[in-house]
């Protein structure tokens, strides 16, 4: 790991200058993450949580605030849509999910660093009782600190789609979903960063009485890629449904891990993280289920599963349960393995190549992930994204 001389003073006056031109809740959100981040230390590779992590040659200096910058794209006929940057609507601050703080599972200084930093960002709020039937888009274009907030109002019905592809070197984003009662979402997010780059990312929602959420994070940039994905059922009936996917090569590292958090009765939550990994890369995924006292007659399921492309590549999974109700359903697998070899001499046995068979099996395996999303313009974007990425395998 190398963390070059960090300029405390300058990342304090950057995070000062943010404050004093900002309203009250927001000068006090960035002064309460700033001191956050100062006070917790960088993480070596025996912290907690980055234990599978290999920091070698990965360098944690945080890079000066800059703007991000992102491109909202709406389809026709959502003119009711309130969206564009997040400086111009402080007023979002004031909501309860928004005005405490939240540290993430395990990204707890780089999400302080990204709540302390950001400038520009992005705010998309669907306003009650609207139902929008194509994706709305959300593409980062330049900045180290991207910061998104989405707002699902009562009874609306959304789908979103966002993509991070800019080259910086160094990322460290937050983003926030909202869905008050009866909101539907499905939300995908690519993350296609450059294979430099390092990302860390810290997604955050709360679903409100029978709200319900599809979640698809799909990874395949970076040089080493961590996520904290959370999803909080804080009112009676919610539902929630996370999807991820991985494709891993060379030496890149992704690192997951999911909160499934059951505060209220009656909810559901359902998780399948998948990746593949050739050459030398490494997932590690870690995932926990919370079912609080109160949450009874709760149903959550969670699994993980792995391929291994080649000898080289490596998959750690982890998935935990803490449950204080008595009256729930929860359940959780894990595997990790290579091709199978009986799936491979089928599909061999019906002409294909070894190598083509392979693919065809990593095709399928990637294709319930997205049929699970069922939305098939943005399914067959990231298809277009990993399809380059196939062509290799089958090489070991």
């Amino acid at each position: 790991m190398t963390i070059t001389s960090v300029d405390k003073t300058a990342l304090r006056a950057d995070a000062e200058r943010l404050a004093e031109r900002a309203p009250a809740a927001v000068a006090a959100a960035r002064r309460e993450a700033l001191a956050r981040y100062e006070a917790l230390p960088f993480p070596t590779e025996s912290s907690v949580g980055w234990r599978r992590t290999d920091l070698a040659g990965i360098d944690l200096t945080p890079p000066p605030s800059r703007p991000s910058v992102c491109r909202i794209l709406l389809p026709s006929g959502a003119d009711r849509i309130l969206c564009g940057v997040l400086e111009d609507h402080p007023e979002v601050f004031t909501r309860p999910a928004l005005a405490a703080a939240h540290t993430g599972l395990s990204l707890h200084k780089f999400s302080a660093l990204a709540q302390a930093l950001w400038q520009g960002g992005g705010f998309v709020h669907v306003p009650p009782g609207m139902t929008v039937a194509d994706p709305i888009q959300v593409e980062w274009e330049a900045g180290p600190y991207p910061r998104l907030v989405i707002v699902i109002g009562a009874g609306a019905e959304a789908t979103i789609f966002e993509r991070h592809a800019a080259a910086d070197p160094y990322v460290a984003g937050k983003v926030d979903l909202v869905l008050e009662e009866g909101a539907r979402l499905h939300y995908a997010v690519l993350q296609d960063r450059p294979r430099e780059s390092v990302v860390f990312l810290h997604q955050r929602a709360e679903l409100g009485r029978e709200a319900k959420l599809v979640t698809l994070n799909f990874a395949v940039g970076g040089k080493l890629a961590r996520a904290d994905v959370e999803v909080e059922l804080l009112g009676p009936g919610a539902e929630s449904d996370m999807l991820g996917l991985i494709f891993g090569e060379d030496r890149q590292q992704f690192d997951y891990h999911t909160l499934q958090g059951h505060r209220a009765p009656h909810t559901r939550s359902d998780l399948l993280f998948k990746a593949a990994l050739d050459d030398r890369s490494h997932a590690a995924y870690t995932g926990v289920i919370i079912i609080d006292r109160g949450a009874q007659r709760s149903d959550a399921y969670q699994a993980n599963r792995n391929l291994l492309l080649s000898e080289g590549a490596r998959a750690d999974t982890e998935p935990m349960l803490e449950i204080e109700a008595d009256d729930v359903r929860c359940t959780h697998g894990a595997t990790v393995g290579p091709v199978d070899e009986e799936q491979l001499f089928y599909v061999m046995s019906r002409g294909l190549a070894s190598d083509v068979a392979a693919r065809v099996i990593v095709d399928g395996f990637f294709e319930e992930v997205l049929e699970k999303f069922d939305r098939p313009s943005i399914a067959e974007a990231l298809r277009a994204k990993v399809d380059p990425h196939l062509s290799r395998v089958g090489a070991h």
